[in-house]
């Protein structure tokens, strides 16, 4: 990711957030990508009634933006959004793609950006559909410890697709068996 890091350092610009700020809103249609330096980004869904389900979390060194709508040019049907305080780098898509035209190796890094995407969101269907929310969240142990200990207990829940009382109830059994404090 190093040309698409350089891109970020030569064309973007320095900018911070605080904690739940909306970045991007469904409906409308990307036009940045976001580097972070410090926090923690999350993309979402939020449904009629106003529940809000996180479909992927990002942290320092991430490059995130609402890629269906950056590539397509329609409108995001996710939402943007800061978990805590961030410092961003923010780099205009379209200056972005110019220079793609001419950098074969910015163009072989946005390809693996978004087939790491693409991988991410073909592995959490599948994983609604074939594990429990116990082993989800097992899994999420395994690979995000640390990150998972940033993220509000009822946003994780709602990742994971259940209540944050179900989640507690599993976070306590685990606890109870394995005799270590669960987060």
């Amino acid at each position: 990711m190093k040309s698409l890091y350089n891109c970020f350092l030569q064309l973007g610009i320095s900018r911070q957030v605080e904690a739940r700020q909306f970045l991007l809103r469904a409906g409308e249609v990307a036009q940045r990508l976001y580097l972070i330096e410090k926090g923690c980004l999350r993309l979402c869904i939020i449904d009629p009634a106003g529940r809000e389900t996180s479909t992927q979390f990002f942290f320092e060194g991430d490059v995130v933006a609402s890629l269906e709508s950056l590539l397509t040019g329609n409108p995001s049907s996710q939402y943007l959004l800061s978990m805590e305080a961030c410092d961003l780098r923010v780099l205009d898509a379209s200056e972005l793609m110019q220079r793609a035209q001419s950098d074969t190796q910015l163009q072989a890094e946005l390809h693996a950006l978004t087939q790491r995407r693409l991988i991410h969101y073909v592995n959490l269907y599948t994983s609604a559909i074939a594990d429990s929310p116990t082993q989800r969240y097992l899994a999420l142990q395994a690979t995000h410890q640390q990150q998972l200990e940033r993220i509000p207990l009822h946003i994780l829940a709602a990742y994971l697709g259940v209540s944050a009382v179900h989640l507690s109830r599993i976070r306590r059994k685990l606890k109870s068996e394995s005799g270590s404090p669960a987060r």
